[in-house]
């Protein structure tokens, strides 16, 4: 029978093995916050001297040149020229702390807003990549690329055109646009449109919103439309259009509040008022949410937080109050969230508070955290407070020490574990080797598992294979112990299985080494196999 059950791990090995090489996935998203990125750049000058530089008259003369000169080969090839950037937005910039919006079409990442310092992030050295068929001159690919940022081009070849006048470049893309087929290639095209610096930008923008039969050329023209600026009273004409696709209408009401025209929060109130679509009219009172420095965005989105009757619209609005850097949003969110019944809104009220980054949240959510008669907003408070980092760990514990509640405990024990200091990893330790509790001591027990730090792999080491120890406790630490690196886990994992006196945590360090695909466990079960 052990044969047999040695066996079947042998078999599961393999099936978990296949399950993790198909375990992938790809993901396009818009983020706004903090992001932490490690750039390696170089200078615009080291990648273009990296190039086969064509000449020729004009953008139309280097195109054919390039195409001669990758005449004979089999490999595609980029043709790439730079132009004149639009201020104001960035590509794949080289920073590690953020806010704002990043908008992923491709692998071209477009940033608005600014550093951590209040400056705009601007990159100004860009250019447009062409990959063709050799035999063809056909594109089949379009990417705008930051020349700062070190790019192996896919490991085809690249032949520089220089620098294209706005007028030509202009004039290509506009044709590429119209001829491409309905397709991400089209969509590209527009980017870079939307990423040059010239007044006649606007007008060829508007013609795509207004003939293109492609909807995602319209929503792309659409939001650059907004960053062009000027064009308010025709993104308001599309809003209001009730003949009009929705998403289109959205995306319009979004880009008014991402513009920087005068006038965009009067424009927003009167487009609420006017619109009947409850969609179109969230998509406003969301769009007031980037005129995050205008006070009278604040007093248009503080009444909606108060007084709409529609509760999807309160909990948006609310939700961006907390993008106000303002001394009373503090206060009037907490106002709201006590005032407001609604779930939902009062969720909301609680990540406006934590955004405002003000000191004054921070005993906001903890008296939330401590005293509110819901416990799932007790805990969505606590998660809030962890996000703060070292400055909530006194509190936090505190909390810990004082509650009753095991639900309430275990978040808290969550979400001190998200913050990386030795005080955290020390009250993890005392709840693991004592608590009343065996759920949390399990659960203290396995957050362990999920530091790296060498203490914490020692405590689950000797609690692992302790001979007097709780079982429930000690397979739990032999959990945590799998989750670690194969270097530190494997050989300890193996000596339980061959040594621990209790089989139940035995059962488990073989389970989790016929999980870990290790060769060193392999060759424990082969071993295991020739004795029987």
């Amino acid at each position: 029978m052990r044969r047999s059950k040695t066996l079947s791990i042998l078999i599961g090995l393999s099936f978990a093995l296949i399950a993790c090489a198909r375990n992938g996935q790809t993901q396009q998203i818009q983020i706004t916050g903090t992001i932490s990125d490690d750039v390696q750049v170089q200078s615009p000058d080291t990648t273009v001297q990296s190039f086969t530089a064509v000449q020729g008259a004009d953008l139309m003369a280097k195109l054919e040149a390039a195409r001669t000169k990758a005449r004979g080969s089999s490999s595609p090839f980029w043709s790439a020229y730079a132009f004149d950037v639009r201020p104001g937005v960035a590509v794949d910039p080289g920073i590690r702390e953020f806010n704002g919006s990043i908008n992923t079409i491709g692998e071209t990442s477009v940033f608005v807003g600014t550093t951590s310092n209040g400056l705009p992030v601007e990159t100004r050295s860009l250019a447009i990549f062409l990959l063709r068929e050799p035999t063809t001159n056909q594109i089949t690919r379009m990417e705008v690329f930051n020349l700062e940022r070190k790019r192996e081009y896919s490991g085809y070849p690249v032949y520089w055109l220089g620098r294209a006048n706005n007028e030509e470049s202009l004039n290509y893309l506009r044709a590429l646009a119209a001829a491409a087929p309905l397709d991400r290639l089209s969509e590209r095209a527009v980017l870079a449109i939307g990423l040059h610096d010239d007044q006649r930008v606007g007008g060829m923008l508007r013609n795509f919103i207004t003939t293109s039969q492609n909807q995602r050329i319209r929503s792309s023209a659409t939001y650059w439309l907004g960053q062009v600026g000027g064009e308010q009273a025709f993104l308001a004409g599309l809003v209001r259009d009730e003949a009009e696709d929705k998403k289109i209408r959205r995306q319009a009401a979004h880009s008014i509040g991402e513009g920087n025209d005068r006038g965009a929060v009067a424009t927003l109130q009167n487009l609420y008022e006017t619109v009947k679509d409850i969609d179109v009219k969230r998509s406003v009172v969301s769009a007031a949410g980037n005129l995050h420095e205008d006070s009278q965005a604040f007093t248009f989105l503080l009444g909606l937080s108060k007084n709409d009757s529609d509760f999807e619209s309160r909990r948006i609005a609310v939700r961006q109050l907390g993008r106000f850097k303002r001394e009373e949003a503090v206060d009037e969110i907490m106002k709201i969230y006590n005032s407001d019944p609604n779930l939902e809104v009062k969720r909301s009220a609680l990540k406006a508070l934590a955004d405002t980054k003000s000191p004054r949240a921070q005993p906001r959510l903890l008296e939330i955290a401590r005293t509110d008669t819901n416990s799932e907003l007790r805990r969505s408070a606590i998660r809030l407070l962890a996000e703060r980092g070292e400055a909530a760990v006194d509190d936090l514990l505190k909390l810990y020490d004082s509650e009753r509640m095991p639900e309430v405990r275990k978040a808290v024990l969550q979400s001190l574990s998200e913050i990386k200091t030795n005080r955290v990893e020390d009250k993890l330790f005392d709840v693991a080797k004592a608590d009343e509790s065996m759920d949390l001591r399990r659960h203290a027990i396995r957050l362990l598992g999920e530091r790296v730090s060498q203490r914490s792999f020692d405590f689950l080491s000797a609690t692992a294979q302790s001979t007097d120890g709780n079982a429930e406790v000690q397979v739990q630490a032999v959990r945590s112990i799998s989750q670690r690196r194969s270097e530190e886990s494997v050989p300890i994992l193996i000596k339980i299985a061959r040594t621990h006196p209790n089989q139940l945590v035995r059962k488990q360090a073989i389970r989790s080494l016929g999980e870990s695909g290790d060769p060193r466990a392999l060759d424990f079960f082969r071993e295991v196999l020739t004795k029987e």
